[in-house]
This record gives C-alpha cells, sequence and structure tokens, in this order.
C-alpha cells in the first residue's frame, strides 16, 4: 500500500496523495482547536502556580509574625571599662527569643581549661611499646596489647569517642625532637572535674605511659552584678534569662557593661517583609485583570473568580478588627499600616515606629495569636489553623505531678561500688558510678553533676530522694547495681495534667490531653489545636481567652489557599488537569478515527491506481492482439 500511495497518479494521471493529505488537514481542524484549548489551559495552571508561589511567600512573612516568640527580638550592646582591651576580646554574646530587657555588669575573673597530660619519652610511634593491660578512661575500658605502638595507642584511644557513652578524651602524639615522642591525652571538655583515669585490675598501665598532667582542668569564674558564677564551660547560657555568654578571656579589672534591648527594627523589618509579599501579589493579581490599550489582550488569568476571591479573602482578613483585645488599636491602619487607593500596603514609618517605641505589646497583639487568663498560672502555648477564638472556661481535673522515690534504709555509706543506670522512655540511657565508702552527700553530688540524666538528687534525712526534672507520666527508669542505696529498681512516673474547657456560656465541655503540664485540645472541637500549659498545684475552673492578631488569620487563610491537597489553589489546578486530561484524550481518539479515515482513503485510491493498472494492461494487450490481427490480413 505504501508504495502505490508513494507514486499516486501513475496510472490515473490523479495527484490524489496531496488530496488525501488535504482532506486530512480539513478533518485535523478540531484537534488544532483543541490543542489551542489545552495551551491556554496550560497557561492557566502555570499561572496559578506563579500565584501559590506568592501566597506561599505571604505565608511564610505572616507565619513569621503570628505567634508571640516571632516578636521576641532582642540586640545586645556592650561597653568595657577597666582595661585598655575590647569587649570582643573578652567575651561574645548570643541573644535568644526568650530574653528580657536589662542591664548587667560582668567580669570574667577566669576561664575554663581542658585538663590535658602527657606521656614519657618513646622512641618510635610504630614500634611495639611492650605495654599491656586496661586502663578505664572517663569509664570506658581501653584493653591494650604488648604488641601495641604509640601510634596504635592513639587510634585505640580515640576510637572510644564514638557510640552513646563516648569517653570524651582525645589522643595525639607529639614530635618532641628527632627520636622522642609523646602521647598527649586531652578532655574534650571544659572543667576543673577533668578526666578520670584508672588502671584496670591487676594493671599498671598508667605508670608505664608515664602520664604526667601539664594543664589541670579548671572552671570558668564570672561576676555578674557582684555575685560569683562558676561553670564548667566558657559557654554559659544559664545565668541570664535568653543570653548565652562566650567567655574568650579574663581580665579581673575589667567591668563588661551588657545592654539588652529589644530589636524593633528587626520587628519592623519583618513587617515590612510581610508588606512587601502581599503587595507583591496583589501587583500580579491586579495585572491579570488588566486589558491592553487596544482591547485585544488580558491576562492569563483575566476574570478568574476563584482568584478574585483569593484576593478578596486576604484584603478584608488584612483590613479586619481584632476583637478581644484591651487595647483601642484593633487595626493595622492604626499603628500606620493601611491599603492605598491602588490596593497596595503602605507603612508610615513615624506611626509604626512610635507605637513599637511605646505600645509593643498592643502591636503585637494586632499580629499574632494570644490567650490570656486572669490566672497567672494557666498561659497560653500555642494554637492550630482550627482553632476558634473566643472566651473559655477550663476545669483543671488533676494537676501534673513529677517521677520521685525517696530511698529508705541506708546505712550512711556503700559498702561497695554501685553502678545506677537511668533512662527516660525514648531516650538514651546514662550510668553513674558511685565508688564504695561514698556518703550520702557524695552520691548526691555524683548524680547532679550529670544534668543530662533528667533526674535531680537530694538528701532527705539521710536518705536518697529522686525526683524527675520534667512533669508527667514518662519519669525515669532506675537500675541498680552493686551496693545497696535504699532505691529499689524500677520504673517510676509522675502524673500528666487532665482537664476540660467550654465557651463561656456553654453547658457543653470539650475534651484536652493533658502532656506534663501542657493540655492541649483534642481534634474535631473548636478548641482543636489549642495548647496551654496550667503550672498551679491545685485543680477548679479558671477562664481563658484565645484571640487571633491580623497575621493568625492570614496564616489560616492562606493555609487553605495553599494545602497541596484542599487548597484553592490545589483545587484549581486539578480542574485545570482534568480539563487537559479530557482534552488529551479527545485528541488521542480523534487521532485513531483521523488515522484510519486516512487509512481508508489510500486504500480505495491504491485500489482504483492497481484497477486502472490492470485495465490498462488489459488494453494493451487486445491492441496488441488486434493490431497483429490486422497486419495478417
Amino acid at each position: 500500500m505504501a508504495s502505490t500511495y508513494s507514486i499516486s497518479g501513475l496510472a490515473s494521471g490523479l495527484d490524489w496523495s496531496t488530496m488525501i493529505s488535504q482532506l486530512v488537514e480539513l478533518q485535523r481542524r478540531p484537534i488544532t482547536l483543541l490543542e489551542g484549548n489545552k495551551a491556554t489551559l496550560s497557561e492557566k495552571k502555570t499561572a496559578w502556580g506563579e500565584v501559590n508561589t506568592m501566597l506561599l511567600s505571604l505565608k511564610t512573612a505572616a507565619g513569621s509574625l503570628n505567634s508571640l516568640d516571632d516578636f521576641n527580638l532582642y540586640k545586645p550592646s556592650a561597653t568595657v571599662s577597666g582595661t585598655s582591651r575590647s569587649v570582643g576580646d573578652l567575651m561574645s554574646f548570643a541573644v535568644g527569643t526568650n530574653a528580657s530587657e536589662g542591664t548587667y555588669d560582668i567580669t570574667v575573673t577566669q576561664l575554663a581549661k581542658a585538663q590535658k597530660l602527657v606521656s614519657g619519652s618513646f622512641g618510635s610511634t610504630t614500634e611495639a611499646l611492650g605495654i599491656s593491660g586496661d586502663l578505664v578512661i572517663n569509664g570506658r575500658v581501653l584493653s591494650l596489647a604488648g604488641t601495641d605502638s604509640l601510634a596504635t595507642i592513639q587510634s585505640k584511644i580515640n576510637a572510644l569517642n564514638s557510640g552513646e557513652d563516648p569517653a570524651g578524651v582525645t589522643a595525639s602524639i607529639m614530635s618532641v625532637s628527632s627520636g622522642e615522642y609523646r602521647l598527649t591525652l586531652t578532655s574534650k571538655t571544659t572543667g576543673a572535674q577533668g578526666m578520670s583515669l584508672e588502671n584496670g585490675s591487676g594493671s599498671d598501665v598508667l605508670a608505664q605511659l608515664g602520664l604526667v598532667e601539664i594543664v589541670a582542668g579548671q572552671d570558668a569564674v564570672i561576676m555578674v552584678d557582684g555575685f560569683t558564677i562558676t561553670r564548667s564551660t566558657n559557654q554559659i547560657s544559664d545565668v541570664i534569662g535568653g543570653v548565652t555568654l562566650n567567655l574568650l578571656g579574663e581580665d579581673e579589672g575589667a567591668t563588661i557593661t551588657l545592654d539588652i534591648t529589644r530589636d524593633n527594627d528587626g520587628v519592623k523589618k519583618k513587617i515590612q517583609e510581610f508588606v512587601d509579599s502581599y503587595n507583591k501579589l496583589e501587583s500580579y493579581i491586579d495585572k491579570q485583570n488588566t486589558v491592553s490599550g487596544d482591547g485585544k489582550t488580558t491576562g492569563t488569568l483575566f476574570a478568574d473568580s476563584t482568584l478574585r476571591s483569593v484576593l478578596g479573602t486576604l484584603k478584608k482578613t488584612i483590613l479586619s478588627e481584632v476583637s478581644g483585645l484591651d487595647s483601642t488599636l484593633n487595626h493595622l491602619s492604626l499603628i500606620g499600616i493601611s491599603i492605598d487607593r491602588t490596593g497596595q500596603l503602605s507603612i508610615d514609618d513615624t506611626v509604626l515606629d512610635g507605637y513599637l517605641e511605646t505600645n509593643f505589646d498592643d502591636v503585637v497583639d494586632l499580629f499574632a495569636a494570644r490567650g490570656r487568663s486572669t490566672s497567672s498560672e494557666l498561659t497560653y502555648v500555642f494554637s492550630g489553623v482550627r482553632t476558634v477564638p473566643g472566651d473559655y472556661e477550663v476545669e483543671i481535673t488533676q494537676v501534673a505531678t513529677r517521677a520521685s522515690v525517696t530511698g529508705s534504709g541506708f546505712s550512711g555509706s556503700l559498702s561497695s561500688d554501685v553502678a545506677l543506670d537511668f533512662s527516660a522512655p525514648g531516650g538514651s540511657a546514662k550510668t553513674i558510678t558511685l565508688s564504695a565508702g561514698s556518703d550520702i552527700t557524695a552520691i548526691v553530688g555524683a548524680i547532679n553533676a550529670d544534668s543530662s540524666l533528667g533526674v535531680i538528687a537530694e538528701d532527705i534525712g539521710g536518705q536518697l530522694r529522686l525526683t524527675s526534672t520534667s512533669y508527667g507520666s514518662t519519669g525515669f527508669t532506675l537500675s541498680v547495681t552493686g551496693g545497696d542505696i535504699g532505691i529499689a529498681d524500677g520504673t517510676y512516673t509522675g502524673l500528666d495534667v487532665a482537664g476540660r474547657i467550654r465557651q463561656q456560656g456553654s453547658s457543653e465541655w470539650m475534651t484536652m490531653t493533658g502532656r506534663g503540664r501542657t493540655l492541649t485540645g483534642d481534634a474535631g472541637q473548636d478548641v482543636d489545636g489549642l495548647a496551654m500549659l496550667y503550672t498551679g498545684t491545685s485543680t477548679g475552673v479558671m477562664d481563658f481567652s484565645f484571640f487571633e492578631g491580623i497575621c493568625s488569620k492570614l496564616d489560616k487563610a492562606l493555609y487553605s489557599m495553599t494545602d497541596s491537597v484542599d487548597g484553592f489553589v490545589a483545587t484549581r489546578q486539578k480542574t485545570l488537569q482534568g480539563q487537559m486530561d479530557k482534552i488529551d484524550k479527545k485528541i488521542e481518539n480523534m487521532e485513531v478515527r483521523l488515522s484510519r479515515y486516512q487509512e481508508t482513503m489510500i486504500a480505495k485510491y491504491a485500489a482504483m491506481e492497481s484497477m486502472l493498472n490492470t485495465l490498462q494492461s488489459q488494453q494493451s494487450w487486445l491492441s496488441s492482439q488486434i493490431s497483429s490481427l490486422t497486419g495478417n490480413k
């Protein structure tokens, strides 16, 4: 068929292949129209993708202003007196969101140092030293063989710095001179406690290595507002709330005056980013609804009702009143943020700067979600996208407690070594080793020396009490190996807070789940995702109000728009994709029919050519026969 088609008209003289191509092209016009429709739909889907990107950008900007912590920006400034050195020579600062404004006088008396030991002299790093036995480094056992070289011992020590309980000691080799090498051991942590090195049973590894101290471990000592404070590290974050002090140099005669102030410029920068994100989106949507000067072209999403709904929702939210405030500053326009005649947000810098300086909390209330109670023991933590603003009553039916156990029968000192294995559900295990002869003071000190345990030890009339540092049912597990400390093995737990909540004036209580001292509203209710902290020690009913600022409202609205499953944009894009898929199916079916039509036409004309060719051959034969007969006469 193909060869006949390729020489169409050979018998008939008719260029039927060109005619078929033209007929097929006429039949293809509906497909071309569908392809154009699909291209338009694809452009709309792409445009919606651009809208979604800008909505997500606005959501990020609004999300950076929708919680109280977002406004807790502080900046440090410091001066130094009594020395020619600069502040940077002595200390640097890092300020977190839990800081507060204040001024502090600080003197760095002593820097923390890590303990360092050095071995005796050895003539080679690769030859066997003949040292064998066990060495216990910070509780980790190091086994040495007589064939080990200095380099091998170095590697073995450094290998102990792995796993759940690393030794925390690094080893290196120092080349003193040609043929003289020494092993150095350095604690990875600073502080007077230093490192613990002990010979294993029946071993004299320490003597064979000849280890001596060249740098003593020492604690950092600082003076803050006249109080002497000692810590094992040069990074101190538990003295001034929300402020980390990085000690760099010591000078007893120098006084650093540290000022922590609110970073209003940082807050304003966030507000400006929010305004810029909204304006970019508004400009894009405005451009989509613009007709060209000649009236021939429009934006890809011209007159799209969903797009108009998106902008209308955002604009309505920004212009809305924030209810439930104690202040009369209940609209953004009152603090200098308003929408102008072009639909763009603008900031009156003078007005906003003034309110940030004099009415900072009122500005926060205009943007963020917040909860309040007349009880200082009930405080707002966070809320969810489905939490409904309003006035509530909260009933505390059970207060949170901490896991605790008090021993009995402790004789006053340990008769043998004791290993205390602590663990918390889902956490890593820790072991505290107590030596034989330790009294209650030594036991308490050894346990409290490790702040990562999550347990506080106390001396209660000569008996040991262990209390979890956190509240709730998680608690801790204790396993005792060795002498009797008066506390049995077991898992000790506290109680989670329990309570319920209802709208003021309603008789219907809503459920809440307690974890530690935090109560969180259960899903499917008006308080879905609302979390509050109760620090009280008694049960009862108290009031609680939850209200939302502009950015908290926007965050919710933008969530419903940008949700990848059910959001406005996702739904619109799915609809457009569905329409394109239907067009693809139509085109596919039409292409099949068109291909069949073309094949049918080709087959008909090819058959015609074949028939004509046969007839012409017969004609030629008959003509030759007739000519032959005529010639014979």
